[in-house]
């Protein structure tokens, strides 16, 4: 894959998205492109699925940070938060997140800004007003309990990517602010946050609502709300990333 040039960063966020099952005869081509560190932490994981979710999302994103740095994707050296988020110690400027669900996967790359992506996959939980009672706020649940039973799991977790990903992209835990934190979620609303400890989040930050197949939902947050999203499916061929066309702006 040919080198991107990297100012393309500067106005625009990257969005790499993959299906595991797709994907999954090309992981052994991906595992050279880990660290010690990931290859350690997917040799713990107990079931296949989640070993492969991992090599992907690490994979792709040695080979995304690889393009725009113009540098082999093993040799990219990263750091961890606290909280265990990867970062890019020798250019703190490129920001980026990674999520994965059931046989999804994704990664956001930017620079100059914060951003946060998340997805999930939609099944009704069995604990539905329990979990709704964690993460919103009162005048959340209002609206939330008003909504019909079909159209409540939806917007919970519309809501749920909505702040998931504003979280990651502040650098928190999704434990930190869940409920202070108020987005939009009703499904003819446009993507807003508001947050209670910045009351100059609604200005700063802007939520994209992500194209995914159907059963899933994806959001991503980035404090530059005139960023352009460059959104890719991506495919592997033998351990080569082969992107669709962009799709979104």
């Amino acid at each position: 894959m040919k080198p991107e040039p990297r100012d393309h960063l500067d106005g625009s966020i990257v969005v790499w998205m993959a299906q595991v099952s797709q994907a999954r005869d090309s992981l052994p081509s991906l595992e050279p492109c880990l660290d010690l560190h990931d290859l350690r932490r997917a040799a713990r994981f107990r079931f296949p699925e989640d070993r492969a979710r991992f090599v992907l999302g690490r994979g792709l994103l040695r080979k995304c940070l690889g393009r725009y740095l113009r540098q082999a994707p093993e040799t990219i050296e990263l750091a961890y938060t606290d909280l265990g988020r990867p970062f890019l110690p020798q250019e703190e400027s490129i920001q980026f997140s990674i999520s994965h669900t059931h046989d999804l996967v994704a990664i956001a790359l930017t620079a100059q800004a914060r951003v946060g992506i998340d997805l999930e996959y939609v099944q009704a939980p069995a604990d539905l007003p329990e979990l709704a009672e964690r993460i919103f706020s009162a005048d959340d649940l209002r609206i939330f309990h008003a909504l019909s039973s079909e159209e409540s799991v939806t917007a919970f977790f519309r809501a749920w990517t909505r702040k998931e990903a504003y979280l990651k992209a502040r650098g928190e835990g999704i434990s930190e602010g869940l409920q202070q934190v108020s987005v939009t979620f009703g499904p003819d609303e446009s993507a807003a946050v508001t947050d209670a400890r910045d009351e100059s989040a609604a200005r700063t930050w802007r939520l994209h609502p992500l194209p995914v197949a159907t059963d899933y939902l994806g959001s991503l947050a980035c404090d530059d709300a005139d960023k352009r999203l460059d959104f890719h499916l991506v495919h592997l061929e033998k351990g080569e990333v082969i992107l669709d066309p962009p799709a979104g702006s």
